[in-house]
């Protein structure tokens, strides 16, 4: 039987270099309010659903109400990444052999759908999708995960997701799948993951295939705050 049944991908800071522009973006909204974001503010920021972007900016001093936020934000990173869209090392590797196994995949990300659809757009390999504006709770709940295998036709427990902030491993750990960390912007908290690599770069479908699928899918919570769910324990590989 194949494994894993599908892969699935975060999108800024995982598959693709935008960390930066969100929080560049962030900042030029800030300070148009006269305000300067602090670290904390930012850190925040990372791997945070629109919403709670748009709630950190507005604690923050931003100027404007949540839906002028997050449509100013989006379009300044989206106009960024039609100029300038880097992959992460590795991401565009691992996901041709992926596909070329003829496993399925699928993008999973808090940002809006025009700029997932961009990325899909650009990525030579055959993606899926689920956006930030296609479920009603973002990560850490396990809504997008859940909803990119349902829209596979697979077990979340038979996925595998890769994550780099710690919100969006909550949120692949919450949702049954395995749940790889590889952190990018922050250190993360992986005690909870299947594994953590220190990046995508050299890494190829048997480090993929090397790990468990889960037995079954832990009960789902009911809010946005979950806590990370039991998990298998942590491999911690070196190379």
């Amino acid at each position: 039987m194949t494994w894993p049944d599908a892969v699935l991908w975060d999108m800024d800071g995982t598959f693709i270099d935008s960390e930066r522009a969100w929080l560049d973006g962030a900042r030029t909204l800030a300070a148009r309010s006269g305000v300067t974001l602090q670290r904390a503010d930012l850190d925040r920021l990372v791997g945070a659903s629109m919403a709670t972007t748009a709630a950190v900016l507005q604690a923050a001093g931003v100027a404007g109400d949540a839906d002028e936020i997050i449509a100013e934000l989006t379009e300044r990173v989206r106009i960024g990444l039609v100029d300038d869209l880097v992959f992460r090392p590795g991401a565009l590797a691992l996901a041709a052999e992926v596909a070329a196994a003829g496993i399925p995949q699928a993008i999973v990300s808090m940002s809006n759908r025009r700029i997932v659809d961009h990325v899909i757009a650009v990525a030579p390999v055959a993606l899926a999708s689920v956006a930030g504006d296609d479920v009603a709770n973002g990560k850490p709940h396990p809504e997008a995960y859940l909803t990119a295998a349902a829209r596979l036709g697979v077990a979340i427990e038979r996925c595998i997701v890769l994550e780099d902030s710690a919100t969006g491993l909550a949120a692949g750990v919450a949702s049954g799948a395995v749940a790889v960390a590889v952190p990018f912007y922050l250190p993360v908290d992986a005690s909870a993951a299947a594994a953590e690599w220190d990046a995508l770069e050299g890494r190829t479908l048997t480090d993929l295939q090397r790990l468990a699928p889960r037995s079954s899918p832990p009960s789902i919570p009911s809010d946005d705050n979950t806590a990370l769910l039991p998990t298998p324990t942590l491999i911690t590989e070196e190379r």
